[in-house]
């Protein structure tokens, strides 16, 4: 919502949408260790595992749209498949998806917009590196104003109210009635997430528990199908990515009243190969394709919304997360005191570089064409050369300290080994042979004292240097696992 009112006459009025498909995105932080009774809570309250083989499943959560499983596996390149695309819920490695069909019928009531809508499905995809991502599915009514439209998508992200707008909306389901999405999210359609969101790391003021990632806002893919006579200009694309619906006078707004401005929006964040017909538009927060093609046609693009396109889109918005989340647990180590932090951030940068990380995801000119703009609006290749340096900077602070730590420990076995060198040579104390006789350690001359001083604290030291490194590395390995998986 615009803080401010202005009209730009370059935006068209009166447009109409025959279809609305919005999608919201909303990421979380996972409980460590949490994971394997997270999935047992999904399967019980009947949510289906994803599974491309799975023919069934074409039709199945779309609201009468189909996705082809075929088309949607040949669409990424083989490495970035096995990725979004796991074939056994105990993958971990993987991105794993379950969907529950909900089917739920609820209105919408805000100061600018009184409309139903109806909720399809909801995915929870468990990632690595203890991320989750929610998505709901939503369709809106017919014939319903093009920035009535947008109003709805940037005010339905809105986990918590900011503004007095949105503090005024409601949303009826049922015989219950919510002035939050989040309560509404969060009580009607998954209670058992809350459950597993990670509290502890959450700035007090957020409630998603990733204070390093915006605010308490959805990302939002949409779809808009408008009449074939309409003529979408670029303030019309402008407004579909900014999600510039109503002002606080209830008039429709651009958000931006320089035609140049608008130009630059155009060239950077807007794929028109097929224009004057269908355009994709990144934004910050919306990734949108507006069209007015009908048929087959509108068929298949609506389709790819929920498939080839929304699992690029996830796949790159992931990797905004994942860098994000990099570069905030750098930020909060010290390197001197956090030794083990240090070595497990290592560890997450090299894996996420190593198995997760592609230059290219699908092999198709327009796939490849569309997502570099996505790349380039979630400035991914930025973020990656600073988790790149950060990843630099934390091995050489690794070397150094470890010389260091290597250097003490040297001299001290240095010293044990000289002395216990020169003593065992040349001094043999027949009263340790056999049974040790305890009482004539009060005859023993200054030379045997040290000896038997040599003697015990070495013992000590090995024995303990031993149990500290043998609890260490199975920690190591353990909380790295449990980090990452």
């Amino acid at each position: 919502m615009a803080d401010f009112q202005e009209k730009n006459p370059s935006m068209t009025e009166g447009m109409k949408a025959d279809r609305s498909l919005l999608q919201f995105i909303f990421p979380f932080m996972l409980e460590d260790r949490k994971t394997k009774e997270f999935v047992d809570r999904l399967l019980k309250d009947d949510f289906t595992f994803f599974m491309l083989k799975d023919m069934d499943q074409q039709d199945k959560f779309y609201g009468g749209l189909k996705v082809n499983h075929r088309m949607l596996e040949k669409y990424f390149l083989p490495n970035v498949e096995q990725i979004l695309f796991p074939g056994d819920m105990e993958e971990r490695e993987g991105l794993r998806r379950f969907t529950r069909n909900v089917e739920l019928k609820s209105t919408f009531r805000s100061p600018h917009l009184h409309t139903e809508f109806t909720i399809h499905s909801l995915d929870i995809f468990l990632c690595p590196f203890h991320i989750g991502i929610m998505n709901i599915r939503v369709s809106l009514p017919k014939d319903l104003d093009y920035t009535d439209v947008l109003y709805f998508a940037d005010t339905f992200r809105v986990m918590e109210p900011i503004v007095e707008d949105e503090e005024k909306t409601r949303i009826d389901s049922g015989k219950a009635s919510y002035k939050k999405v989040k309560d509404f999210i969060f009580n009607e359609l998954t209670p058992v997430l809350k459950e597993f969101i990670d509290q502890n790391k959450a700035d007090s003021s957020y409630f998603g528990s990733l204070p390093f990632f915006i605010d308490e806002r959805m990302y939002v893919i949409s779809y808009i199908s408008l009449p074939e006579d309409c003529k979408v200009t670029k303030a019309d694309l402008y407004r579909a990515g900014q999600l510039n619906g109503y002002d606080r006078g209830g008039q429709p707004f651009v958000g931006a009243k320089n035609p140049d401005y608008i130009d630059r929006y155009y060239r950077k964040n807007i794929y028109d190969r097929w224009a004057d017909d269908t355009y994709y538009v990144a934004g910050e927060y919306c990734f949108a394709c507006v069209t007015n093609v009908k048929g087959e046609l509108d068929e298949l693009l609506a389709s790819q919304m929920y498939g080839q396109h929304y699992y690029a889109l996830l796949l790159f918005f992931y990797y905004k997360i994942v860098l994000l989340k990099l570069t905030h647990e750098h930020s909060k180590i010290d390197i001197e005191k956090d030794q083990e932090q240090t070595e497990l951030l290592i560890v997450m940068i090299t894996e996420f570089s190593a198995k997760y990380q592609f230059p290219e995801i699908n092999s198709t000119t327009s796939g490849k064409e569309i997502f570099h703009i996505v790349k380039n609006v979630f400035d991914l290749e930025r973020l990656y050369e600073d988790v790149k340096k950060t990843l630099s900077s934390l091995y050489q602070n690794q070397d150094q300290m470890a010389a260091n730590r290597n250097n003490y420990l040297l001299q001290i076995l240095t010293i044990y080994t000289v002395v216990s060198g020169i003593y065992g040579m040349n001094l043999v104390i027949e009263d340790w042979k056999g049974k040790v006789r305890w009482a004539k350690v009060a005859d023993y001359s200054f030379f045997e004292y040290i000896t038997l001083f040599v003697a015990l604290t070495g013992i000590a030291i090995s024995s303990i240097l031993g149990v500290i490194f043998l609890k260490k590395w199975i920690k190591e390995q353990r909380s790295r696992k449990n980090k990452i998986f």
